[in-house]
């Protein structure tokens, strides 16, 4: 095998990589053999197929999948003897698939040679933190929220209920809906309405009706109001109160803890005091990377880095506004353009290849690192 290597700048390299001819189509004929022996074609035998009649139905088939064998086992070797870590997916292009040679070129960028990384004169302060008893009450108070059920309130509505109710929005001419009545639900204090229409809701008891006037907003989804003040007419149709469980024996079971109380709360802290560490840890690999980053910002990175993590964060931002939009049924906007990430992918990319520098130098792993 053949290698030749062309810097083309400070990361692109070019290889240039032929293999004898031979190697490519003993591969090849080998492979329309074996097809020979198990293939079944109308008018043939089972493995009595000839070698010709392989070569003319599958033969452009076999050719491509040793052509694709040849190309990622050579080029594994090729950059494994010039010493060369590529820092993306190589570009190939076929030269030559003939008797004499099979040869190709790959293009890529590699990862930068970095000089000694000096961690000796970071100052990190390490937080220290552990759960308290307040700390598990608290997160033994949401737990109860996750498990509250609910029953009718014969009663007014107050925060914290889940009312049910109807309206209508009429003024300038339009009536929403245009028949009947749109219904609504929501739990007071949630600010999930129009704050007009909760306020009216506080104290309403189911079969009430109340008339509000109401400015709505320029964004409101129905564009025949959006931007102006129309009348509702409310009526509630049912108003649910929450109940929050004991905390008991049967209430730790509904988490799969055995063991009463007691061991439920033990659960409990050990499970805030591992998230407290993981949010510790990541708070500290957070000051670290903000140091090496002020230290080595004049670094170089492959541009072809840059642009896949600015791709990933556009596809990422994408995502989070069609989920945002879809929630509140209004249109996506248009995503960032990448040329604007690119700041912030060339510092994610950086503090990445500097970890892993590292790492690699000091013989950690990046859970260590951290």
């Amino acid at each position: 095998m053949q290698v030749s290597v062309e810097k083309l700048d400070d990361f692109a390299r070019r290889l240039k990589i032929s293999v004898p001819g031979e190697r490519y189509h003993q591969v090849v004929h080998a492979r329309i053999r074996e097809l020979s022996k198990t293939v079944s074609l109308n008018g043939f035998r089972q493995g009595k197929v000839p070698a010709m009649v392989i070569e003319k139905r599958y033969g452009q088939q076999i050719r491509d999948e040793v052509s694709n064998t040849l190309i990622r086992e050579t080029l594994a070797e090729a950059v494994q003897q010039e010493n060369l870590r590529p820092a993306q997916t190589p570009s190939v292009v076929k030269d030559a698939e003939g008797a004499e040679e099979f040869a190709y070129t790959a293009t890529f960028e590699v990862l930068p040679e970095f000089p000694e990384i000096d961690v000796s004169d970071l100052v990190i302060e390490r937080e220290v933190a552990q759960a308290t008893d307040a700390d598990i009450d608290r997160m033994i108070d949401t737990l109860r929220r996750q498990r509250m059920s609910f029953r009718p309130a014969e009663r007014p509505a107050i925060a914290g209920d889940f009312v049910a109710f109807e309206f209508v929005i009429s003024g300038d001419g339009v009536r929403i809906p245009e028949e009947g009545k749109e219904r609504g639900l929501t739990a007071i204090g949630q600010k999930a309405v129009m704050p007009e229409i909760e306020d009216a809701l506080v104290g309403m008891s189911a079969g009430e009706e109340k008339s509000i006037t109401a400015a709505f907003p320029a964004d409101y989804r129905d564009e025949r109001i959006a931007g102006k003040t129309a009348t509702i007419e409310l009526s509630v149709t049912r108003i649910n109160e929450g109940v929050l469980p004991e905390v008991d024996e049967q209430f730790a079971l509904s988490f799969n803890i055995s063991g009463g109380v007691d061991a439920f709360k033990r659960e409990v802290r050990q499970n805030l005091e591992r998230e407290l560490g993981q949010a510790l840890s990541g708070r500290l690999r957070g000051a670290v990377v903000e140091q090496l980053l002020k230290k080595y910002n004049d670094l170089a990175v492959p541009n072809s880095l840059v642009t896949s993590e600015a791709e990933a964060m556009q596809r990422q931002a994408v995502a989070e506004m069609t989920e945002r939009a879809k929630q509140a049924g209004q249109p996506v906007p248009p995503p960032p353009a990448v040329e604007s990430l690119r700041d912030i992918a060339r510092r994610r990319v950086l503090a990445g290849l500097l970890l892993n520098e590292i790492a690699t130098r000091n013989n950690l792993r990046l859970d260590d690192a951290k």
